[in-house]
């Protein structure tokens, strides 16, 4: 047997295949994740690869590193509304997902749907059927980590043993429930803020130690002392909630109250509530609030229209109130605004 140094210097120095995922039609590659949203490679360098994502919802981008054999971690930036409808099981692999910014969907066997938001880290195994992620924002950052126990070779495997690594715990977790969230938590923050700033060169190096020390930190996690309790939504509230969310884009001059909507689509008012923030993160009057002040923004860009003609378009009768609403989002009146984005535009 191979002492500890030797096992290190073969699974350190060893490169990652990235055909290995293509040598069986039964074998599993994290980029299948994305579906064929992953149009086109753009990046291919010794440890990662950056692909292009796009669909009719928008587009992302994400880069891959093969970390160690049967461990890969993906950067996600999306700005869509979601990559992967058709996402098929994997019997032997656990998905992990670190949410930085956004919100993220999933959706499970039950038709149950449930949220993370910033700072929450969620597990699943895909073993029975592969789960459907959307982005309810058409905004996500955050990290993903696919952990094929099949994939994970004996070295490997005794590596992680020298250090303590217990992969049976880590993969009962995704088994005990079919999608678990442990929601921000300082330990794992400390993980994964730090996988955001660190420099180029050393990224590589520095992602397999983070994995290492993510694999440890879970081998000790209390599930149960740590997992805190969510909500999760049914089908038929999600439907009628997504309903609602195109209906005030579709008429964002409008202001509508709670009850109003809730005689409209047939939901108490309570319910829709709960729904609305659970799903898109805010409540119906901040979110309307947020959304018109974009549309403003984007309108300023184009700086056709006087202020006034911006403030009636996204649903203000009072310009001043429209001002004091803008000033407080972006730190700078609707005219400061505009300024300093034709500046910009003039100084290339």
């Amino acid at each position: 047997m191979k002492n500890a140094y030797e096992l290190a210097e073969n699974i350190l120095k060893s490169k990652p295949d990235k055909n290995i995922e293509l040598k069986s039609s039964d074998s599993f590659a994290s980029i299948e994740l994305y579906g064929t949203s992953a149009c086109k490679k753009v990046q291919d360098t010794e440890f990662c690869e950056c692909f292009h994502l796009e669909n009719e919802s928008g587009t992302g981008m994400i880069t891959l590193y093969h970390v160690f054999p049967g461990i890969d971690l993906v950067y996600n930036d999306m700005h869509m509304e979601y990559c992967n409808k058709e996402q098929k099981p994997a019997s032997s692999v656990m998905e992990i997902n670190y949410c930085m910014e956004g919100r993220c969907e999933c959706v499970f066997e039950q038709n149950e749907y449930g949220y993370i938001v910033a700072g929450d880290l969620s597990f699943c195994s895909l073993k029975k059927t592969g789960h459907v992620s959307e982005f309810p924002t058409s905004r996500y950052h955050g990290i993903t980590i696919t952990l094929d126990f099949s994939m994970i070779t004996d070295e490997m495997k005794r590596i992680l043993q020298l250090l303590s690594v217990n992969l049976e715990k880590i993969s009962n977790i995704s088994k005990t429930h079919s999608f678990t969230i442990i929601r921000a938590n300082q330990s794992i923050e400390h993980i994964f803020l730090e996988l955001y700033k660190v420099p180029e060169e050393i990224r590589y190096g520095y992602i397999r130690v983070k994995i290492l020390e993510l694999l440890l930190v879970l081998t000790g996690f209390d599930l149960k002392k740590n997992n805190s309790e969510h909500v999760y939504f049914s089908d038929v509230q999600i439907d009628a909630i997504k309903q609602v969310h195109a209906f005030l884009k579709g008429h964002y001059r409008g202001h509508y109250t709670i009850e109003e909507l809730s005689v409209r689509f047939k939901m108490s008012p309570t319910v829709l509530k709960k729904c609305f923030k659970g799903v898109y993160g805010n409540s119906v009057y901040a979110y309307m609030k947020k959304y018109r002040l974009q549309m403003a923004e984007r309108l300023l860009k184009e700086n056709k229209l006087m202020i006034g003609e911006i403030a009636l378009q996204i649903g203000y009768q009072n310009p001043n109130k429209f001002t004091s609403a803008f000033r407080t989002e972006y730190g700078m009146t609707p005219t400061e605004y505009r300024k300093k984005k034709t500046q910009e535009s003039l100084n290339g």
